[in-house]
Parts: structure tokens; C-alpha cells; sequence
């Protein structure tokens, strides 16, 4: 009997949380509010975002690299280095263009040229000695493309050196090969799947940290927060359900709205690549070509994402349960999102490689990490494990946060 009768309980307690749960779904189902928030604004404005920023970086690169305008200053606007410019520093890279300036200076601060070369006059007679002579480069520091054209113009410079150089090195009788000792050559040993992924191991961690401290927000503020405010969570309480089951039905929408605002961004991710391909690398020349990820670690790696989103649902029900009113809980929300963002961002630059072991340990900072090694390629069981582990630990003492602040009144009904 006392089994039996136990098991009735558990068996309320779950149909009670069904229930509840239900209720909350149906209703924020019906709030375009929640649904614009949750489902359409990640579906569109992320992949937006990503495809306006790497298109925008693609064709700032190529501006800066096809479209390189230099002029000469007024004192080095002779035949001699005109001719030295056109013919002999630059005559191989059509990219770069000699305007005709009467005032080389304002000309750059219009952006009118991207860089203003100084030369000395008597260059020729500098070269013919076996003497340096000596170019100065103008540029507007404040102009990306003014900035990005000086490696341009120095490579230039550096293969005018090298041909002179050579042709001093061969009139000795000696080859060029002679002032080079050593040669260096560079080898990857990393797979290319490991390479090609390392733009997205950087991005995607960040965007379901983000993702997940913003998707449940909507539903966290109006389940509690705003049935305070409708006078509607009074009546809530009185009914058969426990307080338990009505906060567990909360907490699992919840977590459900998080779950979807992460779906909805991936996908909205997808379609951004298959649109256009640079939106996942933000313009960067390297390309996210094909890799493949072992079955058990994807699974892992979901599992991290649930037990994230469970955890900032807990987080979020108990904030939205303090607060006093709706717009109180947005306020302790919208912190909350810029506090998951600062460890999102600790190993932001790490390598998967690099990962110490105690991050794992650390909420957020572990499940950031277990996505970089798993889109990195560097795949560590025991370190997914351990994340896993950990995250399981951060879900249990955000919802038993929550579960003390719902089962306080001086909390739950404070004004």
C-alpha cells in the first residue's frame, strides 16, 4: 500500500507538471510577442548578421587589395621617379594606380588616394653607389583602406629590393642563392578538418551561449514575473497541483523556449551558409569545407547544450520569481545575459588544443570548451565527460535555487 500509494503520488505530481506545462506552452504560443522573439528574429536576424558581416569584409578585402590609388609628394613629383614608380617599383601589380595630385596631402585626408609616397631625388645615384635610399609612406590611420594598402605597397618594395639585391649578388659573380643560407619551409600537420573548423569552433559556442541566455527570457519574465503583475499567480497556487509541479511545468517551458530559439538560430545558420558560404568565416579566406564529427560526441555535445539551457532556465525562473514586477525581471534577465557572455568569451581565442582541464569545471566556460574541441577536432572523452559531469551539477543547483525561491513567500509574494 505504501508503495502503491507512492507511486499514485509521483504519478499526480507528473500529470500535474504535464498539465501545468501544457498550460504555458499553449499560452505563449499564443504571444506573437514571444514567438517574434523566440523563433523568427534568430531564424532571420543572425544569419543576416553573419551573411551582412562576411559579405561586408569580403568586399572590404578586395577594395583594399584591387583598388590601391597612391600618389607622390611635392617634392618627388619628378620625371625620374615617376618613372621609377610606374616602371620599375610597381610595374608588376596593375592594382595600384599613380594619380596626378597637386597636393598629395589633401588628397589622402579626402580619401581621394589611399597612400602618399615621399622618395628621395637622388635615388639614382643612392643605387648606383650601392647606398639605401629612402621611401616614405603617408597614410590615414583613421581609414581601413588607407591602412590595409601599406602591406600592399611594401611587398612591392620588398621584391624591388630583392631584384636589385640580386642583380648586385650576380655582378659579383656569386648567385642570389648565396645570401640564402637556409630555407625555411612551413608544414601543417593538423587534418584539414581541424583547420577548415576553426572559425566556426570560435562562433558557435558563443552564439548557443548567447542563444540560451536570451531564448528563455520571454518566457521566463511573463511565467512568473508577469503572473504577479495579472494577479493571476495567486489563484495558480490554490489549485490541486502542487507548488512543485507548477514550478516544474514553468521551468520546463521554459526550457523548451530556449531549446527552440537555439533550433531556430541554427537553422537560420544553415540557410545563411548554403546562401552564401563566407557568412560562417566573416570574410576571412578560410573556408568551412566538410568534417565529420564522431556520433558520440555530437551526442555529448547536445547534451552540454540541454544542460546549459536547463541551467539558465532555473537561473531565469528564480530571477523572474524575485523580481517584483515585469519590468524588474527584464532588468535582472538582461544582466544576467551580459554575465553568461563574460565567461563565453574566456577562451574565446584558445585553441581546442589549449583547453586547460579545470575549465571544464567552470558553468558556461565548460560547455564552450567542450564545442571548441569537438568542432576542432581534438576530441578528449574524459574532458566531455567531465563537462558533462559538471553541467549535470549546475542544473541541480539552479533548479533547487529556484525551487527555494518559489517556496518562499516573503520572496515570491515581496513588494
Amino acid at each position: 500500500n505504501i508503495y502503491s500509494s507512492g507511486g499514485r503520488r509521483k504519478t499526480h505530481m507528473l500529470r500535474h507538471i504535464w498539465t501545468v506545462f501544457k498550460k504555458e506552452v499553449r499560452d505563449l504560443s499564443r504571444d506573437k510577442r514571444t514567438l517574434l522573439i523566440s523563433i523568427v528574429v534568430p531564424m532571420v536576424i543572425i544569419p543576416l548578421i553573419n551573411i551582412l558581416v562576411g559579405g561586408g569584409m569580403e568586399k572590404l578585402q578586395k577594395d583594399i587589395s584591387e583598388n590601391v590609388s597612391i600618389a607622390l609628394s611635392d617634392e618627388s613629383r619628378t620625371d625620374d621617379i615617376v618613372d621609377l614608380v610606374k616602371n620599375k617599383l610597381f610595374k608588376d601589380n596593375k592594382n595600384i594606380t599613380l594619380l596626378d595630385t597637386d597636393n598629395a596631402i589633401e588628397a589622402l585626408k579626402q580619401d581621394k588616394v589611399r597612400l602618399v609616397l615621399g622618395i628621395d631625388k637622388d635615388y639614382k645615384s643612392k643605387i648606383a653607389e650601392g647606398k639605401p635610399f629612402k621611401i616614405d609612406i603617408s597614410y590615414d590611420k583613421s581609414k581601413t583602406k588607407s591602412e590595409g594598402s601599406i602591406w600592399i605597397i611594401r611587398q612591392e618594395i620588398e621584391k624591388f629590393n630583392r631584384s636589385i639585391m640580386n642583380d648586385r649578388i650576380v655582378a659579383l659573380g656569386k648567385s642570389p642563392e648565396f645570401l640564402e643560407p637556409v630555407k625555411i619551409e612551413e608544414k601543417n600537420v593538423a587534418d584539414e578538418a581541424k583547420t577548415s573548423t576553426s572559425m566556426l569552433a570560435m562562433m558557435l559556442p558563443i552564439i548557443i551561449v548567447i542563444l540560451m541566455t536570451v531564448g528563455g527570457v520571454p518566457a521566463a519574465t511573463d511565467l512568473v514575473a508577469g503572473e504577479k503583475e495579472r494577479n493571476t499567480l495567486e489563484p495558480l497556487l490554490t489549485t490541486k497541483p502542487k507548488r512543485i509541479s507548477i514550478l516544474l511545468g514553468k521551468y520546463f517551458t521554459v526550457t523548451l523556449f530556449s531549446f527552440v530559439t537555439v533550433i531556430a538560430s541554427i537553422f537560420g545558420l544553415i540557410v545563411g551558409y548554403i546562401l552564401n558560404p563566407s557568412s560562417l568565416n566573416l570574410g576571412t579566406s578560410q573556408n568551412i569545407s566538410g568534417f565529420f564529427v564522431p556520433i558520440p560526441a555530437l551526442i555529448l555535445a547536445i547534451l552540454l547544450a540541454m544542460a546549459l539551457g536547463m541551467t539558465f532556465a532555473g537561473i531565469q525562473v528564480a530571477l523572474s520569481t524575485y523580481a517584483k514586477s515585469f519590468k524588474e525581471a527584464q532588468v535582472y534577465l538582461s544582466f544576467l545575459m551580459i554575465a553568461a557572455m563574460i565567461p563565453a568569451y574566456a577562451n574565446f581565442f584558445t585553441q581546442p588544443g589549449d583547453i586547460p582541464f579545470y575549465y571544464y569545471f567552470i558553468p558556461v566556460i565548460n560547455t564552450v570548451s567542450a564545442f571548441k574541441v569537438v568542432l576542432g577536432g581534438t576530441i578528449n572523452y574524459l574532458h566531455l565527460f567531465v563537462a558533462f559531469i559538471s553541467s549535470a551539477v549546475h542544473v541541480i543547483i539552479a533548479l533547487g535555487i529556484a525551487v527555494s525561491m518559489f517556496n518562499k513567500e516573503k520572496v515570491l509574494f515581496r513588494s
